[in-house]
């Protein structure tokens, strides 16, 4: 017993997963693991998109529940946790995927813009993780998903503000897995790259995306990348 919750109570209740950044190809795999009865919260500070995209669930017959909260301020983060345990005591999954992208040079980036995206890129995944370890912690199993760019996988060929927040980011979830190493809770980079056609390169469809995430979910490796990026082209 932790918290005065068993684990035996959990294992009965629904299985839930959290997704943090909200988009059209996200409630698409939300709609597929509703399919199977598993309950989904929904996290975004856009509340008017958050909304409707509960809604749109809701139409697929998805239980599911929507919390507004921005990721780079702990406490916003932990009253969303409070009310998501509260709506459902049990979390199997996390699925991160917010992030903002900068276009600045190393001797032209300002202070604002570096802390702009290490609070959504690196700080807002640690507020949302630190909590949510808990929860998985009380299942005894977890799994969180951190959606990023393929261009994480080449950091030197891009702005520096994002290169230095999601190498942080790499960094910081390397640490993690060691940590966890002795536990069920793991940890996948998901990377979104392109397809190569005979045309050239072009974006990867809804479909394509769903398909790697579902993969993702089902295996549980550390890194997946969907698609190819510029180190593999």
């Amino acid at each position: 017993m932790e918290g005065g919750i068993r684990v035996e109570s959990l294992e009965k209740e629904a299985a839930a997963t959290l997704i943090v950044g909200v988009s059209g190809d996200l409630i698409e795999v939300a709609r597929a693991l509703g399919r199977n009865g598993e309950k989904i919260g929904l996290v975004s500070k856009n509340s008017d998109l958050l909304y409707r995209y509960k809604d749109r669930l809701e139409e697929y017959g998805v239980g599911c529940s929507a919390f507004v909260a921005d990721v780079t301020d702990s406490q916003s983060v932990l009253n969303m946790l409070t009310k998501f345990s509260a709506w459902s005591p049990r979390l199997d999954r996390l699925i991160y995927n917010v992030g903002v992208m900068s276009n600045e040079r190393a001797g032209q980036v300002s202070e604002g813009e570096l802390a702009t995206a290490m609070s959504a890129n690196f700080y807002g995944f640690v507020n949302c993780f630190q909590l949510v370890q808990t929860m998985f912690s009380r299942l005894g199993r977890g799994h969180a998903v951190v959606m990023s760019s393929a261009a994480a996988l080449s950091p030197d060929e891009h702005p520096v503000a994002n290169s230095t927040s999601k190498a942080s980011l790499r960094i910081f979830i390397k640490a993690l897995r060691k940590e966890l190493d002795s536990k069920e809770i793991i940890i996948s980079e998901v990377f979104l790259g392109s397809m190569r056609t005979s045309a050239g390169q072009r974006e990867l469809t809804c479909e394509e995306i769903v398909h790697g995430l579902m993969h993702v979910l089902r295996e549980q490796p550390d890194e997946y990348l969907i698609g190819q990026s510029e180190i593999h082209t």
